[in-house]
């Protein structure tokens, strides 16, 4: 199971780093274009917009998240906070997943003008990393259970 698990996260960590490889790219095109050919790259703020969503997303899923070493590290209270903080996350995507999913619902029809590519792209990514990070919330909480050092 976990050279599935360091599969599935080298895979994650390709992925959003590429994302963030376009996005450098297309914005340094972006800006060459601009201020050394004059003109400009008409589809890259579309572009960007979209991909910095996704790579936003996408890393977040994967993060450390902040929290309070001074409470969270007390032996007792920890287990309570890990638990607390896996339901109140959890309840925090739900919302994430049901906002991406209404508005892909409402903005499905529409179309980025110069990519031509549907909206649904754009809200498509609260979903997928939505769902994502809950189960890494959860995967998380268990292996802490298995492994109290970790």
């Amino acid at each position: 199971m976990t050279r599935f698990v360091n599969l599935v996260v080298r895979l994650w960590r390709i992925t959003v780093g590429g994302l963030m490889l376009a996005v450098v790219v297309l914005t340094v095109s972006q800006v060459f274009a601009r201020y050394v050919l004059n003109s400009s790259i008409i589809w890259a703020e579309e572009a960007n917009r979209l991909l910095y969503v996704w790579v936003i997303l996408l890393a977040a899923v994967g993060a450390d998240h902040m929290r309070i070493g001074l409470i969270a590290d007390k032996p007792r209270l920890r287990p309570v906070l890990a638990q607390f903080g896996v339901i109140a996350g959890i309840a925090a995507l739900g919302l994430v997943v049901w906002g991406g999913w209404t508005l892909n619902a409402v903005f499905s029809s529409d179309r980025y003008v110069t990519l031509g590519l549907s909206k649904s792209w754009y809200f498509s990514a609260a979903l997928i990393a939505g769902v994502a990070w809950a189960i890494v919330l959860i995967w998380r909480n268990f292996s802490l259970q298995e492994d109290p050092k970790a």
